[in-house]
C-alpha cells in the first residue's frame, strides 16, 4: 500500500508539472524564465520506521544530503541527489544466543543516489520526489569479532521543501522527507535544514 502511495505520487508529480506550465503559458501567466543550476544541501534529524522490536534499537539518527538541480522551466526541475543517512544502532550486553552469551553492537547506514525531481507549488514551496540506490552499510561487533556487510536496494522518496531567499543567489528554508527501501522494506522520515545556493543562471 505503502508503494502505491509512493509510486502515485511520483506519477502525479512528473505529469502534472508540464500540463500546469503549459496551461499557465497558454494563458499569459509565465514569462520566459532564465535557466538556473542550483547545489542544494540538507542537514538534521531522522526517524527510522521499522517493524524491528528490540530493547535496545535505536531508531533516532541524523544525516544530510546534497542535490545539484537543473531548473530549466518554472515550475519543474530534475537532477541528482546523493548523501548520508544514520539509520539505527543497537547496543545490547550479554545477549544470550546458542553460542554463549556476549555483548553486541550493531548499527547501519545508507548512502542514497538518486534522480531527484522538484515540481514549484508557489515561490518558496516545492513538492520533491526522487528515485535510484541505497549503498546500504552495517557495522557491529558480537563475541570480540567485527562484523561487516554492505548490501544494495533501490528505494524511493517523496517530500516538502520550503525555502526563502535571504540574498540574489542564497535561499535558506527546510525540508520533510520519506523514504522508503525496498530490500529492507522499511522507511525513514527526516527533516533537515536547507541551503540552496544559485550556482549558475543563463
Amino acid at each position: 500500500m505503502k508503494i502505491h502511495f509512493i509510486l502515485l505520487a511520483l506519477i502525479v508529480l512528473v505529469t502534472v508539472g508540464p500540463a500546469t506550465r503549459l496551461a499557465a503559458q497558454e494563458a499569459g501567466m509565465i514569462s520566459d524564465q532564465p535557466y538556473i543550476v542550483t547545489t542544494e544541501f540538507g542537514l538534521g534529524y531522522s526517524r527510522y520506521l521499522t517493524d524491528l522490536e528490540f530493547d535496545d534499537l535505536d531508531k533516532n539518527g541524523f544525516g544530510g544530503m546534497a542535490r545539484v538541480m537543473w531548473n530549466p522551466e518554472h515550475l519543474l526541475s530534475i537532477g541528482l541527489e546523493t548523501g548520508y543517512q544514520y539509520l539505527y544502532s543497537i547496543d545490547a550486553k550479554n545477549v544470550s544466543t546458542e553460542f554463549g552469551t556476549s555483548d553486541f553492537s550493531a548499527s547501519m547506514t545508507s548512502v542514497p543516489i538518486h534522480i531527484a525531481i522538484a515540481m514549484r507549488i508557489n515561490d518558496c514551496l516545492k513538492l520533491r520526489g526522487g528515485t535510484g540506490i541505497y549503498l546500504l552499510s552495517n557495522h557491529g561487533d558480537a563475541f570480540g569479532d567485527a562484523l561487516e556487510s554492505s548490501l544494495i536496494s533501490i528505494g524511493m522518496q517523496v517530500g516538502l521543501s520550503y525555502a526563502r531567499p535571504v540574498s540574489k543567489d542564497i535561499s535558506l528554508g527546510a525540508e520533510l522527507k520519506y523514504s522508503y527501501i525496498t530490500k529492507l522494506q522499511d522507511q525513514h522520515i527526516a527533516i533537515q535544514f536547507l541551503f540552496i545556493y544559485d550556482l549558475i543562471e543563463y
